[in-house]
C-alpha cells in the first residue's frame, strides 16, 4: 500500500467499534513481536545463517531509489538482515513515485522525460555517496559483501553494478514491470515488449535475484534461474507490534464481524468481487471497511450498492495502517482473475496475519502453499466470499482459531529474519569470504562515451552479441571509446582510423585492453583473413559514395558474416551540425535497408534509437554549430575532425556519463519507433 499524505486524518469509520461480548470472549492469537521473540529453534540468533552461527558478520549495502514507506518489502529485508546479526548500510535516495505513478506515465509518454531527469538527480547523489562509502571501506581494507538493490530497482541495479564494481549485486525483483503494467491497464504490446526487455536486462545485471513466489521464480529466464532465491514478502515489526497491542486490548466480541480490505483498486485485487459480496451481505452481521483508491474503485462501489454495510475510506497514513487493520477480525486478500493474481501472495496477507487477523483470500497455488490451513481460501467469486464471511460471523470459535493460526504462522515464517534467511544462504557462496578488498584491476579503464554514443551502445552490444564474432573489424574507430568496449566481445579486434590525432587516442584506449589499432583506412589492411563482423559507426554519412564503400567492405566480411553500422536518421532533420562535420546525407530505415540490399547485404535488424534525449542533444549541437565561424575546410577535413567534436573530456569519468544516460537508455526502449539515429545489422549474401 502506497504511503499517503502523512497529514491526512484517519477516518473514524476505519476504526470499528466492537460490541461487548455476552459470553466467553475468544482468545486472540498472541502475535510475535520484537520484544517477546522466542529463543531456540525459532529465533534469529539460532538460525544457521545468523552472524553468530556463521561466525562472521556480513555487510550489506541497501542501495537505490526505493521508497520503504510505500514499498515495505525492502524494509522487511533490511530488518531481517539486522535481526540475523548482519550489518546493513543504507544508501537510499527515494524517487518519490509510487508504482501507480510510474505506470501512469506509460499512458502519458510526455511525462517520461521528467522521470528520467528525477532519476538522474537521485543517481548523481547515490553515485557520490557510494564512492565515498567505497573509499571508507578501502581505507579499512574491507569491502561490502553484497549490495542489495531495493525494488523497484530495474534501473538502479545497473548503477549499483557500476558504483560497486567487484561486489555481488542482489536485486529484489518483487515485480515484473511488464506484468504489473498489464495488470494496471496498460494494453500496448509495444510498451509491454519494452518493459519486458527492461525486466530481462535488470535480471541479467544481478548476481542474486530475489523473488517472492515459486511462480515468479519460473518467470526468470532459464539461463538466470540458478541465481534466483524465493524470499516471501513477510511483514515488518510494526505489524507484529500492532497485533500484540490489539490483542492486549481484548477488542474482539459479539458485534458485527469487522472486515477490512486495503490497497490499490487494480484488477489484481478483485475489488469488484468484494463489492458484489458486500451487496449479498446486506443485513448480515458483517461490516466491511474498504481502504484505498484506484482504477476499479467506482466499479466496486457500484457492485456493492447503497444497501451494503461498507465504509469507503480513500486513504490512511501508512504509519497508522497496522493498528487500523489489527482492530478488525478479518482481513481480505486478493480476488482478481488475472494471471498476476494467480502468481502472487500480496503484502496485505503477510501483514494482516502478523497483525492477528483471520485471512480470507483467493484459493490460488502460491497462497495455498504459503498459508495452508491457516487461512480461509475461497474461489474468487462474490457468492463464495459472502458465504465464507457469513460462516465466520456465525462461528466465533472458528474465527478465533483462524486468527490464532494466522498469528502463529506469521510468527514462525513471516518475521523479517525468517524472510531474510534464504537471501543470506544464497549470498554466502558469492560473497568475498575473506572480507578484504579485491586486488585492483590492471585493465585500462574504458573511455567515456559521448551521450549520443551511449544511447546507441545497447543496440550495438546487442547486435555484436547476436553475431558472437571470433574476428571483428571496426572501420573509423574515432577516439576509441566504442572500440574499448567491443574488444571484450570478440577474440580478435582490429580497428582502422585515418585521423592521426584520433588514432593516437584510440590506440591508447584500445591496445591496453587487447585490441589493435592501425592508422589508415580499410584499403590499407593487409590481413588476408576476413572478419565475422565489420563495424562502421557514424561513417557512411561522411562518404560521398556510400554504396561504393559497402561494396568495398564486402571482401573483408567472411562468408555468412555481418556488417554493423550506425547512421543519423531522417533527411528532413539535416541541419547545421551535419554540415559542420561533413555529412552528405541522413537515412530513413527503409533507405538504409535498400542500400544494404542493393550492395550485397541482407538487412537483419534496422532499429531507431534516441527518444527523447537525442532530440534535445541534436538541438544543442545545431545551436553550437550555428555559432561556429563558417569553415572553409573540405568535407574530408571536416570528417577527420568530426570524431573530436564535443567528445567527453578525460576528466569526465565513465560513471558520470553512465549516471546521466542510463535512464534514457531505458526510456528509448519504451518508444522504439521514434529516434534520430539508426543502428543496423546486415548479413553478407552468399
Amino acid at each position: 500500500m502506497s504511503a499517503p499524505n502523512p497529514a491526512a486524518p484517519t477516518p473514524a469509520s476505519a476504526q470499528p467499534q466492537h460490541a461487548q461480548p455476552q459470553h466467553a470472549q475468544p482468545q486472540r492469537a498472541q502475535p510475535h513481536n520484537a520484544e517477546s521473540r522466542p529463543h531456540g529453534a525459532h529465533s534469529a540468533e539460532a538460525h544457521p545463517h545468523s552472524a553468530e552461527a556463521l561466525g562472521r558478520t556480513l555487510t550489506f549495502v541497501a542501495f537505490g531509489t526505493y521508497q520503504a514507506d510505500s514499498h515495505p518489502r525492502v524494509r522487511v529485508l533490511i530488518e531481517g538482515l539486522r535481526e540475523l546479526g548482519h550489518r546493513v548500510v543504507e544508501l537510499n535516495e527515494p524517487l518519490g513515485l509510487s508504482t501507480a505513478d510510474r505506470v501512469s506515465m506509460l499512458k502519458q509518454p510526455w511525462r517520461v522525460p521528467a522521470l528520467g531527469a528525477r532519476l538522474v538527480n537521485r543517481w548523481w547523489t547515490l553515485a557520490r555517496r557510494g564512492r565515498k562509502l567505497r573509499k571508507r571501506f578501502a581505507a579499512d581494507g574491507q569491502q561490502p559483501d553484497a549490495v542489495l538493490v531495493g525494488y523497484l530497482g530495474h534501473f538502479d541495479v545497473h548503477l549499483a553494478r557500476r558504483v560497486f564494481k567487484g561486489t555481488p549485486i542482489v536485486l529484489d525483483h518483487l515485480i515484473f514491470a511488464a506484468g504489473t503494467a498489464k495488470d494496471r491497464g496498460q494494453k500496448s504490446q509495444l510498451i509491454g515488449r519494452a518493459l519486458g526487455a527492461i525486466d530481462q536486462r535488470a535480471l541479467a545485471a544481478a548476481d542474486v535475484i530475489v523473488v517472492d513466489t515459486a511462480e515468479h521464480q519460473q518467470r526468470v529466464p532459464d539461463e538466470l534461474r540458478d541465481r534466483s532465491v524465493v524470499c516471501p514478502v513477510g511483514a515488518d515489526e510494526s505489524w507484529f507490534r500492532a497485533g500484540t497491542e490489539s490483542a492486549a486490548d481484548g477488542t474482539s466480541g459479539d458485534g458485527p464481524l469487522s472486515v477490512v480490505f486495503y490497497g490499490l483498486y487494480t484488477p489484481l485485487q478483485g475489488a469488484t468481487v468484494i463489492g458484489a459480496a458486500a451487496a449479498q451481505l446486506a443485513g448480515a452481521p458483517v461490516r466491511i471497511t474498504m481502504i484505498g483508491k484506484g482504477q476499479e474503485r467506482a466499479a466496486a462501489e457500484q457492485a456493492a450498492g447503497a444497501a451494503a454495510q461498507v465504509d469507503w475510506v480513500d486513504w490512511v497514513p501508512a504509519a497508522e495502517l497496522p493498528a487500523i487493520v489489527a482492530a478488525h477480525d478479518v482481513a481480505l486478500g486478493i480476488f482478481g482473475g488475472t494471471v498476476k493474481a494467480r502468481e502472487v501472495v500480496p503484502n496485505k496477507v503477510y501483514q494482516a496475519a502478523a497483525a492477528g487477523c483471520a485471512i480470507v483470500t483467493a484459493d490460488t497455488p502460491p497462497q495455498r502453499r504459503v498459508l495452508g490451513e491457516a487461512a480461509e481460501l475461497v474461489a474468487p467469486q462474490a457468492d463464495r466470499l459472502a458465504a465464507d464471511l457469513r460462516r465466520l460471523a456465525g462461528d466465533r470459535e472458528l474465527l478465533a482459531e483462524r486468527r490464532r493460526q494466522a498469528g502463529a504462522l506469521a510468527a514462525a515464517e513471516f518475521t523479517p529474519w525468517a524472510v531474510a534467511a534464504p537471501l543470506v544462504a544464497k549470498v554466502c557462496p558469492v560473497t568475498n569470504t575473506s572480507g578484504s578488498a579485491p586486488a585492483p584491476s590492471t585493465k585500462a579503464p574504458a573511455a567515456p562515451l559521448s551521450p549520443r554514443a551511449a544511447l546507441r551502445w545497447p543496440l550495438i552490444k546487442r547486435g555484436t552479441r547476436r553475431v558472437a564474432p571470433r574476428r571483428l573489424l571496426e572501420i573509423g574507430a574515432g577516439q576509441g571509446a566504442m572500440g574499448a568496449r567491443l574488444v571484450g566481445l570478440t577474440d580478435y579486434y582490429l580497428a582502422v582510423e585515418p585521423d592521426e590525432t584520433s588514432y593516437q587516442a584510440a590506440k591508447s584506449r584500445i591496445e591496453p585492453r587487447g585490441g589493435t589499432v592501425v592508422n589508415g583506412t580499410s584499403d590499407d589492411l593487409t590481413d588476408p583473413e576476413p572478419f565475422d563482423l565489420v563495424c562502421a559507426f557514424e561513417v557512411l554519412e561522411h562518404l560521398e559514395d556510400d554504396a561504393g564503400a559497402l561494396r568495398s567492405w564486402a571482401p573483408l566480411v567472411a562468408p555468412g558474416g555481418y556488417v554493423l553500422v550506425s547512421v543519423p536518421a531522417w533527411q528532413h532533420m539535416f541541419g547545421p551540425w551535419d554540415k559542420a562535420v561533413g555529412h552528405y546525407r541522413r537515412y530513413s530505415p527503409d533507405e538504409l535497408s535498400q542500400l544494404f540490399s542493393d550492395n550485397g547485404f541482407e538487412p537483419v535488424d534496422v532499429s531507431l534509437y534516441g527518444w527523447p534525449l537525442a532530440f534535445a542533444l541534436e538541438a544543442i549541437r545545431n545551436r553550437v554549430a550555428t555559432g561556429e565561424p563558417k569553415s572553409e575546410e573540405s568535407a574530408s577535413q571536416q570528417t577527420a575532425e568530426s570524431g573530436r567534436w564535443l567528445q567527453p573530456s578525460r576528466k569526465i569519468s565513465e560513471l558520470a556519463v553512465d549516471i546521466g544516460i542510463l535512464p534514457f537508455q531505458g526510456l528509448q526502449r519504451l518508444v522504439p519507433s521514434k529516434g534520430n539515429g539508426i543502428v543496423a545489422l546486415a548479413r553478407k549474401r552468399s
